[in-house]
């Protein structure tokens, strides 16, 4: 606590007292949050932050968050199924355990999991997403490794309007929604289904969505309630396993922006269900997360701005695989944004974050910002972060299972002696603009892990098996990204993306599994004054291992998706063909992903 004091002390020091910095906003230019926690221009920030927008999500032909990054440069997305599977995604050779999920600003990852499954979230009720493949610890504590994903709910609006929505298509795969919003609400409501592709991927699930705002003179309060559930089907025709989920998110924030002031109170519930029958198996997975943030944001004139800020959390965990737990976790962060010319600018931050059962960590980070020629911008930052063990690797009670192939008994233990994994990351990025929606940006990250977390069968027996984990490795990843963005016409426009990444157990030298070198987005948007619009995206992703040693791998496959809609009045029809060629591909070892699908609907705005 002493030293979380000493934070908040020295952030007072560099600090002055004052208003919050008013953000100028320029055509064309997207205002981004996350990356600093203030709303600041998207090319005055040292962290490159890629946005997704709510005309990109209706455009899109998806239905769910995951789904929707697939596209983005240095961003795997791995499924094993269709609607029913979970959704893992990872930033530049991390795990999906090194990704922090925000819910407007407010982190859902379970503790006792480690991540969020990103197959939970519909996309109805979301403004746009804000991804920054960069360390975070420094703003956001732990499991910020590889990055950050915040997603921003849909706002209220002056003047009130409503959307009707509705579609069906392959597999039975039915969507159908409603949302509205006003002066001071927005609310929606979601129902999505399908009979799946194959025996025991049926899915079906809801979402609910309500946030209310009002401005008291000087104070802005705003409060939300959303809430998800689902049932599905996680097995085959010869395994019948079920999954249901139950999540509930609920925030309330207040702003004062005549004294610079932001505080947000916070609770999470995510409930995860599996029953196997077949095997005997079942296991429930309950998480109460509650916190408060608290922040102020300081005038340094013409040195620029400052952050500082005090972070409680409180992580009740109920499992049963690893009893019932609890975590606390208290951190004070402080950050300065120095100008150091009209064309550049300079960024210090540094997050002590003391946690109850992993322990304390510092995380520090750098950038710089520079812009030499007005459509060129050159940004460099270096950071450290970590990502804790999660509830069930140090929890996880001693449980044995028996083995049909071997005739054995197999147990799981997790293990108390875990130390948290810890990462220092490079990037550099050069941009130049070309003119409207055009440009082209080269970036290049190196990041060093240390005391990876893996569980492995530490067994000599060729019939028993002993699972547990430990920090066996350590991994180097470096790579490059390319992207090219081009206006071709004034109603077509054009991009394409290249990833390339080695991604390698230092100690073992071999590639980390589910890390393809190569992948390849390109696409083309049209859209004209008429109201009507399509697009064409081509994902190319390389050959990936599958296992540790390094001995099997999944295929290399091209996958393209097409879209077209019109608009007539307040009607707008829609089409979509997904895996047009119908390409067999997996994403998991073992696990076929679903050929072509149609689907047709249309929305109804008013």
């Amino acid at each position: 606590m002493r030293k979380i004091l000493l934070v908040l002390l020295l952030s007072s020091v560099i600090c002055h007292w004052s208003f919050a910095l008013d953000v100028p906003r320029f055509f064309g230019e997207e205002v981004v949050v996350t990356a600093l926690r203030i709303p600041r221009l998207k090319s005055q920030i040292p962290w490159n932050t890629t946005i997704i927008t709510r005309k990109e999500i209706e455009a899109s032909g998806v239905f769910k968050l995951g789904d929707l990054l697939r596209s983005l440069p240095g961003v795997i997305v791995k499924a094993d199924r269709d609607l029913s599977s979970a959704i893992q995604v990872s930033f530049r050779g991390s795990t999906t355990q090194q990704v922090l999920v925000l819910l407007n600003g407010t982190r859902i990852n379970s503790p006792t999991l480690g991540s969020f499954d990103l197959g939970n979230l519909l996309l109805t009720d979301v403004e746009k997403i804000e991804v920054v493949k960069s360390p975070l610890s420094a703003l956001y504590g732990a499991d910020a490794v590889g990055g950050v994903i915040n997603i921003i709910t849909r706002p209220a609006t002056e003047q009130p309007q409503y959307d009707l929505a509705t579609s069906y298509g392959s597999f039975s795969t039915y969507n159908l929604s409603l949302s509205g919003s006003g002066p001071h609400y927005f609310f929606s409501a979601a129902k999505l289904g399908s009979a799946g592709f194959s025996d025991n991927n049926d899915y079906q699930g809801q979402d609910f969505n309500l946030r209310l705002s009002e401005n008291f003179d000087q104070i802005a309060v705003e409060t939300g309630l959303k809430q998800y559930r689902a049932d599905k089907g996680v097995g085959s025709s010869t395994i019948p396993a079920r999954q249901t989920e139950n999540n509930t998110f609920f925030d309330i924030k207040v702003r004062a922006d005549n004294l610079g002031l932001n505080s947000t109170i916070a609770q999470s519930e995510l409930d995860q269900s599996y029953n196997n029958a077949a095997w005997g198996v079942s296991s429930r997975h309950q998480t109460c997360a509650r916190s408060f943030n608290l922040e102020k944001t300081a005038n340094l004139g013409v040195a620029g701005a400052g952050l500082f800020g005090f972070e409680y959390r409180r992580d009740n965990s109920t499992s049963t695989d690893s009893g019932i737990r609890l975590l606390e976790n208290r951190a004070a962060y402080v950050q300065n944004e120095l100008s150091l010319s009209v064309a550049s600018k300079l960024v210090l931050g540094l997050r002590y974050d003391d946690n109850s059962t992993y322990g304390n960590h510092y995380n520090p980070r750098i950038g710089w910002a520079l812009s030499p020629w007005t459509d060129v911008n050159i940004k460099l930052s270096w950071g450290t972060a970590f990502r804790a063990p999660t509830v069930n690797d140090l929890y996880w009670t001693s449980s044995t299972y028996p083995i049909s192939w071997t005739g054995g008994v197999g147990t799981t233990e997790g293990n108390l002696n875990l130390k948290s994994e810890t990462a220092s990351s490079l990037d550099l990025t050069i941009e130049r603009n070309l003119g409207p929606q055009s440009l082209v940006r080269c970036s290049y990250f190196l990041s060093t892990i240390k005391d990876m977390i893996q569980w492995a069968n530490t067994s000599s027996s060729t019939v028993d098996e002993f699972w547990t984990p430990s920090n066996v490795s350590n991994a180097n990843i470096q790579g490059i990204e390319l992207e090219y963005s081009k206006t071709i016409l004034e109603s077509l426009n054009s991009f394409v993306n290249l990833t390339h990444q080695n991604a390698k157990d230092s100690g073992a030298d071999k590639f980390l599994v589910y890390r393809p070198q190569n992948r390849i987005n390109a696409g083309l948007n049209y859209h004209d004054q008429a109201g009507a619009a399509s697009n064409l995206l081509m994902k190319v992703v390389g050959e990936q291992y599958a296992n540790t040693a390094n001995t099997s791998k999944l295929e290399p496959y091209t996958i393209v998706d097409f879209m077209l809609s019109k608009e007539l009045g307040k009607w707008r029809l829609k089409f979509d063909a997904a895996n047009l060629f119908n390409t067999s591909y997996v994403e998991t070892a073992l696990s076929p992903m679903p050929g072509r699908k149609y689907t047709l609907g249309f929305n109804y705005r008013w």
